[in-house]
């Protein structure tokens, strides 16, 4: 009789493992938003995904080694969000800037079963960054010295164009037949002797948050800018940094500058 009952509760074992939630895909990372303490990731709504009888939600993973991401099993992978996800956005928050971030998403299912991770997007790279927003004067190249038209990014510190060589000056603007142009300090007719240099794109008209990495590596001593333009930048060290030209106030000639700095050499995103 022992035997009998030990082996119907093996048998039932067995049926329930068999017939229990099965695993969901996940889904495909499509945008990640980086800001001074926070990230911000999404992913798609697949509606394979959410109407699966088995889905439950989703977690976020956010590792600064990419290799523990790229296992089959998540079981043993530790979640950043406390609740399981129900939405297709997470911030992260209480980054550390300096350091870059891989950040996968998995699905859990009824059974609090955690799924595979992507196979088109295993993870995203992201890093959060120091932001800035400045007011500089424009240079008319024919005075001798002009005051707070230069800027060391790294930290904001605006200088006067006779100033960049020694403070490390990674920019000067310039405006020229009404046009606004952000310069590498080095191409100053004056002061560019020994001064350091930085690349510009002018990638268009555009939101901040809408422009995350580099998509065509700058290449440009100069650049000609607009209002709401975006300039992504590149410095002699390999810092990228993002320009966003608020405004132009051509009667007190000035300009107002957002700026994303990423600390990080050599890492395109922002």
């Amino acid at each position: 009789m022992k035997s009998l009952c030990a082996l119907v509760s093996f048998v039932l074992v067995v049926m329930i493992g068999c017939n229990g939630a099965l695993r969901v895909q996940a889904p495909e990372i499509t945008a990640v938003i980086m800001d001074v303490t926070y990230v911000t990731v999404f992913w798609e709504k697949n509606n394979v995904i959410e109407n699966n009888s088995d889905f439950a939600g989703y977690n976020v993973y956010v590792y600064t080694d990419s290799n523990a991401l790229i296992v089959q099993d998540g079981e043993e992978l530790n979640r950043f969000n406390s609740q399981l996800i129900q939405d297709t956005s997470y911030q992260i928050n209480g980054l550390p800037q300096d350091s870059i971030y891989y950040i996968q998403i998995r699905t859990v299912n009824t059974d609090s079963k955690v799924g595979d991770y992507n196979s088109t997007t295993p993870f995203v790279q992201a890093s959060p960054r120091p932001e800035f927003t400045v007011t500089m004067n424009m240079a008319d190249v024919g005075q001798l010295v002009n005051d707070s038209c230069a800027i060391r990014y790294y930290d904001a510190i605006i200088m006067a164009d006779s100033a960049m060589q020694d403070s490390t000056a990674d920019m000067w603007v310039r405006l020229a037949n009404n046009t606004v142009y952000l310069v590498s300090p080095d191409m100053h007719p004056t002061y560019g002797a020994g001064a350091r240099n930085t690349l510009f794109t002018n990638v268009g008209p555009g939101e901040f948050p809408a422009v995350s990495g580099v998509t065509t590596e700058p290449n440009l001593n100069e650049t000609a800018c607009g209002a709401l333009d975006i300039v992504v930048a590149r410095t002699e060290d390999g810092n990228y940094v993002k320009i966003y030209i608020e405004s132009i106030d051509m009667q007190n000639n000035a300009v107002t500058i957002l700026y994303a700095y990423q600390n990080i050499a050599d890492f395109p995103y922002f």
